[in-house]
């Protein structure tokens, strides 16, 4: 029987949104079939030197390949009733696409000619990938070092395409990180207003642009957590949360159930005796939508649930059972770009 490889211009294309059904169907074998998983990482790693060869803009084209794909994908997500399957493709495809880079990286290192390094060597080392996670998805991802992780929804990741010794990634937003130990190798992530530093550990980081305070709660390790301009510098322990608020330039250390503040990677929703008000802003994020609560009042009421898979609709549903509110949905719209805007969502207090 033929070998069927992988047609790069296809995986181009569907990247930039110029696919048929047919071709969707194709990438998705492609990256479903666990069985050739071995050739596809062959040709894809042959295809992607050959562009390398042809294109010195690197980390553009890995870039924008990579969030293309992941755009794709969710908006097929979108499309389909098989929810449960395209999430699995999609996770296989973001992995997979990942490989390129991964032995891109591999492959420079090992080429690299001491103790004089090529242009085109100190190129690469200074390149960058971004890994976005669309909102209302999460995304999973492996770093040049074999690190693991979930980015959550409406979160960036930069890192270098090649890691010197000192390990250093840049994130906005949410990220679960499982930190692969390296003798001699530190691992830093930067947010905005702190760094956290680990040598081998498991730890979620809570930063969103558009949050008052910086979340780091530590599930396994130690971690130690420093401030941009020296102001403060903190260790932590297993189930502990530093909470650094942004405005007033304080910390916060409290014991926590860790898991709890984990579970989102897991597709659980835990919301733990929280203010709506705080709350609105986690959901948004989570169903891609924008909510607004109309009477101030409704900001303090405090609830505790957990939710897994749950539509948007049903989770207002049981808000509304233990708290004084109505609230309204509003039909989606197509705007001018052919693109359907977030749904709309209005929470009142119930008279």
């Amino acid at each position: 029987m033929k070998k069927k490889n992988i047609d790069y211009k296809t995986v181009i294309n569907f990247s930039k949104g110029k696919y048929s059904y047919n071709d969707y169907l194709k990438v998705k074998e492609w990256f479903n079939k666990s069985e050739k998983s071995g050739e596809i990482k062959t040709q894809l790693f042959d295809q992607w030197k050959e562009l390398t060869e042809k294109n010195n803009d690197n980390d553009d084209s890995l870039q924008h390949i990579f969030e293309k794909i992941q755009y794709n994908i969710l908006l097929e997500e979108k499309k389909n009733s098989f929810k449960k399957v395209i999430w699995n493709f999609y996770r296989h495809a973001a992995a997979i696409l990942l490989i390129p880079a991964l032995a891109f990286s591999l492959w420079y290192y090992i080429s690299s000619k001491p103790p004089q390094p090529s242009n085109q060597q100190q190129l690469t080392a200074q390149s960058w990938v971004e890994i976005n996670a669309p909102d209302g998805a999460r995304v999973q991802f492996m770093l040049p070092d074999s690190s693991l992780g979930w980015l959550n929804s409406g979160s960036k990741l930069k890192y270098p395409v090649v890691f010197s010794q000192h390990r250093k990634v840049k994130l906005t937003g949410e990220a679960y990180f499982d930190v692969n130990h390296i003798d001699k190798s530190d691992f830093i992530v930067s947010v905005a207003d702190l760094d956290v530093k680990v040598l081998g550990t498991k730890f979620n980081v809570s930063a969103y642009s558009d949050d008052s305070f910086t979340d780091i709660v530590l599930a396994k390790g130690k971690v130690e957590v420093n401030g941009k301009n020296g102001n403060f510098n903190q260790i932590l322990s297993p189930n502990e949360r530093l909470t650094f608020n942004c405005k007033q330039k304080s910390l916060n250390l409290s014991n926590v159930d860790a898991d709890r503040f984990t579970a989102w990677k897991d597709g659980y929703l835990i919301i733990e005796d929280e203010k709506l008000g705080e709350v609105v802003g986690r959901l948004g994020r989570w169903y891609n939508a924008e909510i607004v609560i109309a009477d101030k009042k409704l900001n303090n009421y405090r609830f505790k649930a957990t939710f897994k898979d749950e539509p948007l609709a049903e989770v207002l549903r049981l808000i509304a059972l233990t708290t004084p509110i109505k609230y309204n949905i509003e039909k989606r719209t197509i705007g001018k770009d052919g693109i359907t805007e977030r749904r709309k969502v209005t929470i009142r207090l119930k008279k």
